[in-house]
């Protein structure tokens, strides 16, 4: 987007929001063109238009509610807490014995919530009554967490995005989730060479002896 493009989109504004008026013009557009030169003026415009014709308030958005609006355009809607936490509770019917496949399977902002496969392994093991109010009550907080955040950054300027990512890079929440996919991929690696299919950790010794004594 240029700065010419950028006065014509201020213009627009003003012209449907005649109360729009920057206490100094060359500022304003030095400021919104700083903001959005990153961004397609397409897109921008599209925004704008949708801004326009949604909106009731009766006043001219500011650079981050247009954004906002932009990004509401160009990016799928994420799953609810609801959505998200019946994908959790499937996995969890297979939680014990595959919990390292059940985590591989889920969406990266799912799993970002669920923490890691330990997480869904004690989960499986938990009291049906824990698991609807507890545990269900923790997961969907942690994973609007995780959403909001991952919107807010992607509505960022490019570079800004990128600076975030580096220091990301040296987290703990980073070191995490690479011990995580080092773990998935042993998991498959392992199962693979032998052959057979995943089940995440062997059957404990104590369990198995008390089915061989339910068979008898």
């Amino acid at each position: 987007m240029t700065r010419d493009e950028t006065i014509k989109l201020l213009m627009v504004i003003q012209s449907a929001y005649p109360n729009f008026k920057p206490p100094d013009k060359t500022v304003a557009v030095d400021t919104w063109y700083t903001m959005l030169k990153d961004m397609d003026y397409n897109v921008v415009q599209m925004g704008l238009r949708a801004y326009i014709t949604t909106d009731t308030s009766g006043f001219a958005p500011s650079i981050g509610r247009l954004i906002n609006t932009i990004y509401t355009i160009q990016n799928p809607q994420e799953l609810n807490e609801m959505e998200a936490w019946a994908l959790v509770s499937k996995a969890l019917k297979n939680g014990y014995y595959g919990a390292v496949e059940e985590f591989d399977s889920l969406p990266p902002l799912v799993q970002k919530a669920v923490g890691n496969p330990d997480n869904l392994r004690n989960w499986s093991q938990t009291d049906t009554n824990s698991i609807e109010n507890v545990v269900q009550s923790n997961f969907m907080r942690s994973y609007r967490l995780v959403v909001n955040r991952e919107n807010e950054i992607k509505k960022m300027p490019a570079d800004v995005r990128t600076l975030i990512e580096n220091v990301n890079k040296t987290s703990y929440s980073a070191q995490i989730g690479a011990k995580n996919q080092q773990t998935i991929k042993l998991s498959f690696e392992d199962n693979k060479s032998q052959n057979k299919p995943i089940k995440g950790i062997p059957m404990p010794k104590e369990i198995k002896e008390r089915i061989e004594q339910m068979k008898r």
